[in-house]
């Protein structure tokens, strides 16, 4: 039996309180249920359920998303918020999406493993992949969050639990579009997988988000690529298209997971990054901004006007 999802996409600006964001998603998804076939799978943006109020998952800013996804019998990722977590020092915080379920339950949280520093020096690192399953569909789902597709080992460790679909939920700069939209294709071919990223439009802290949502093929052929404005977009995905790929390989030609498996690459630093030679003539990253724009200014980069933030 064939295998297919349809996925909606919701291209969105991102409001300035959660309760925008609330009515801006339902009116979203409403109309998306409106298209046919139905999608299986609703997805948002970075920061589109909020990222000025920190709360607890499941909490009061997720519970209407929760009866949202119940409502019209859908597996929903509304967005990413600040989840408060006992895990996290004080002040601190995820960068989480939850995921639901079409009978409104909470299957599980993904909480953003790279954080974008030091821009988001407050965020806690996450430290569990996330796969779910559509088990109506026998559908393996992983998911990322924006700065998460820059380093390949996340989407890998994903395809290895079994994820088909690579979903990214995010809030790209203008000024990263050029480097991202490769990077989208790289992690789909590598991992003979689908991605689906929705990206934030409108403006936020004086940057300009980019837009240009995608889906992608296991071949790393763009099926759907919006624009910069805010839209509402549905494709329907032939999941039995990566067990082609995995099984006869890409193109029938390149067999990257089966040739994975078969060279078992060794991994001299798995567990003892800080250890490779790489690193040994390289400074710590920025993990606050002042740092970095001090590093900046020693190194005649930066602006030495003065920082009216502080």
């Amino acid at each position: 039996m064939a295998r297919f999802l349809t996925v909606g996409m919701m291209q969105m600006p991102v409001f300035s309180t959660s309760s925008e964001n609330f009515h801006s998603i339902e009116a979203q998804v409403k109309l998306l249920m409106r298209r046919n076939p139905r999608p299986d799978l609703i997805v948002g943006v970075e920061g589109g359920i909020g990222f000025r109020t920190c709360d607890r998952i499941p909490g009061p800013l997720t519970e209407p998303y929760s009866r949202l996804a119940k409502e019209y019998g859908i597996y929903l990722i509304p967005g990413t918020l600040f989840e408060t977590s006992d895990d996290c020092a004080e002040g601190f915080h995820y960068n989480s999406a939850p995921i639901f379920g079409p009978d409104g339950e909470l299957i599980d949280v993904y909480r953003k493993m790279a954080p974008w520093l030091p821009v988001e020096f407050k965020t806690t690192p996450g430290q569990r992949y996330v796969v779910f399953t559509i088990p109506e569909k026998n559908i393996r789902v992983g998911v990322m969050i924006c700065y998460d597709l820059n380093f390949p080992e996340i989407a890998r460790n994903l395809t290895l639990q079994g994820a088909e679909v690579l979903i990214k939920l995010t809030e790209d700069l203008e000024e990263a579009y050029a480097i991202n939209r490769p990077l989208h294709q790289a992690r789909a071919i590598e991992n003979q997988a689908f991605l689906v990223s929705v990206n934030a439009v409108g403006q936020a802290e004086g940057c300009t988000m980019y837009g240009h949502s995608c889906a992608i093929d296991p071949a790393g052929r763009f099926l759907l690529e919006a624009g910069r404005e805010e839209a509402l977009l549905s494709i329907t995905l032939d999941i039995d298209e990566v067990k082609r790929a995995r099984e006869y390989g890409t193109n029938f030609s390149d067999h990257y997971l089966k040739h994975l498996r078969d060279f078992d690459l060794p991994s001299p630093f798995a567990g003892n990054i800080k250890e490779a030679p790489v690193f040994l003539d390289l400074d710590t990253g920025p993990s606050h901004p002042k740092v970095y724009r001090q590093s900046l200014e020693e190194s005649h980069i930066g602006s030495k006007a003065p920082d009216i933030r502080k």
